[in-house]
């Protein structure tokens, strides 16, 4: 009697198990699903708008420490609060590039990349015409309006009045 209470105890503990492993697999699958939906698309799709255009790249690779994160969330809140009508117009283009991915290595040579940072990128009709890494953000991350403004400035250079 004892040992078939053990053995449906044991059973219930294994299905149990069973479930939450396949329920943490289907969370994480929908996880990484949205992730991708959210993920910026890569540079040869960007979308192709008439006149200027700025792409404004957060190049990353491996981990990130706490100030690699503040300069992400910096770099959004300026695209986000500063130029609403131009991200929602496509005339500015956010997006975050892990340099790590092999697909990605040839922006390391295409824009000179040494470290992590920014890199804005002018597009003129669908074509880069130049670019400009922001490599003073690293300097500016404890004053987010004196960041706001360096990164706006060359925004507001690339497209124009």
């Amino acid at each position: 009697m004892i040992a078939k209470q053990i053995i449906r105890g044991v059973l219930l503990v294994v299905a149990l198990g069973s479930l939450a492993v396949w329920g943490n697999r289907e969370y994480q699958k929908s996880r990484a699903i949205a992730a991708a939906a959210a993920t910026p698309p890569p540079a040869g799709t960007l979308p192709v708008v008439a006149g200027n255009q700025v792409v404004m790249t957060y190049f990353i690779s491996g981990s990130r420490c706490v100030s690699c994160q503040k300069i992400e969330e910096l770099t959004r809140e300026t695209a986000e609060k500063d130029f609403p009508a131009e991200l929602a117009g496509e005339k500015l283009i956010f997006r975050v590039v892990d340099t790590g991915e092999p697909a990605n290595h040839h922006y390391l040579d295409s824009y000179k990349l040494t470290s992590k940072t920014v890199v804005l990128s002018h597009r003129v009709d669908g074509k880069e015409t130049e670019w400009s890494a922001m490599e003073k953000v690293w300097d500016m991350l404890d004053e987010p309006e004196v960041f706001r403004s360096y990164l706006g400035t060359g925004i507001r250079n690339y497209l124009g009045p």
